[in-house]
């Protein structure tokens, strides 16, 4: 009878790891500004020329300018174009009737991310200050689960990213701007990425270049093994304010680029394989033509969002080209649904997931 209990002692935790070993995995991504038009058109040949800061219009036409618009935006983000469009659903092509926009009206960074998370609008946040979001949001829902508490972690390239999910309060480990990876397990590679970034001069202050976002996420991603990650890019925004064209398309390419490694990294990795879901979407857009560089309330067109999303429990249906308008708010029940979580918005409102 002793050697019975003694076994049962040694296989319940393996039952319970088998068991917690099948809970959903989610790799939320998002990319600051980056407009609907480039990512189902490719690039736009009228700001391709000096007075929207290319450096050198041939190499870039070279780079990124070709025929049609498919053609465009197949070079310019292959990956998604190659692998998410046949394997999910996208969201957010004006071009075909697919409508996605924010709900709340400042059309800035910070209540964008807060409208995304918590699933709501807040009229009182209207800034970009790194101060605390006061509302419950569904990654902190997702920490409080059993299934994912001390799973859930976030790296970010912009300071206040983290702010719109108190993540603190929220007990979730955090990185943003230059401050130190938050991975449990410090790895060599880590260190080393570490030491680049503190070596790096500060060219934006409060934001570093989102390729040490890249490389914290997916060494702690493949290091620690979280459940649940958000990662926050930010290079796009940057260059389209400093109006940078040249950039701000190299910016997305690399970006797919990052979105790519990540993916095929997580998929041959027995712990995320066939397990993972991936959500892919921006806080806000941009203004068309001349005021292609900014957003905000009074910029048209900076409402307009979009959304990526595939991997387990998507179903492939290319780009959606009937219903909506979608809101980025009904992000929070769609990161809800993906990871099976009950999460209800301070203000109530329970919102229908998107593509679920």
């Amino acid at each position: 009878m002793k050697r019975f209990f003694t076994i049962l002692f040694v296989l319940l935790p393996m039952t319970l790891l088998a068991k917690g070993d099948d809970d959903p995995r989610l790799v939320i991504i998002t990319i600051d500004g980056l407009r609907w038009q480039e990512v189902f058109a490719g690039a736009d040949e009228g700001l391709i020329n000096k007075q929207q800061g290319v450096r050198n219009v041939d190499e870039l036409r070279e780079a990124y300018w070709r025929p049609t618009p498919v053609q465009r935006r197949g070079v310019l983000m292959p990956f998604v174009w190659n692998t998410v469009a046949r394997q999910g659903v996208l969201y957010g092509n004006r071009n075909l009737g697919s409508v996605m926009q924010l709900a709340n009206k400042t059309n800035i960074s910070y209540p964008g991310y807060s409208e995304m998370m918590t699933g709501m609008v807040d009229d009182n946040i209207k800034g970009n200050d790194p101060v605390p979001n006061p509302h419950a949001n569904v990654l902190e829902a997702a920490n409080h689960d059993l299934r994912y508490k001390g799973s859930v972690v976030m790296y970010g390239s912009w300071k206040s990213t983290r702010f719109a999910i108190h993540n603190e309060q929220a007990g979730i480990p955090a990185s943003v701007s230059y401050e130190p990876p938050v991975a449990k397990e410090k790895t060599p590679q880590l260190k080393l990425v570490e030491r680049m970034l503190q070596g790096m001069p500060r060219y934006w202050r409060s934001e570093h270049f989102d390729a040490f976002t890249y490389a914290y996420a997916l060494e702690t991603l493949l290091a620690d093994l979280p459940k649940v990650m958000w990662i926050s890019f930010g290079d796009c925004d940057e260059w389209a304010h400093a109006r940078k064209y040249d950039l701000y398309l190299d910016a997305a390419n690399a970006t797919d680029a990052f979105i790519r490694d990540i993916y095929e990294a997580l998929e041959a990795d027995k712990f995320y394989k066939g397990k993972t879901t991936y959500l892919v979407t921006c806080d806000h857009g941009r203004g068309s033509d001349g005021e292609w560089t900014n957003h905000g309330s009074t910029t048209q067109g900076s409402e307009a969002t979009w959304l990526m999303l595939w991997g387990k429990g998507i179903k492939p249906q290319g780009e959606n080209t009937h219903g909506g308008p979608f809101y980025t708010k009904q992000v929070a029940a769609t990161i809800a649904r993906i990871l099976d979580l009950e999460f209800t918005p301070d203000d109530g409102a329970q919102l229908q997931p998107i593509g679920m």
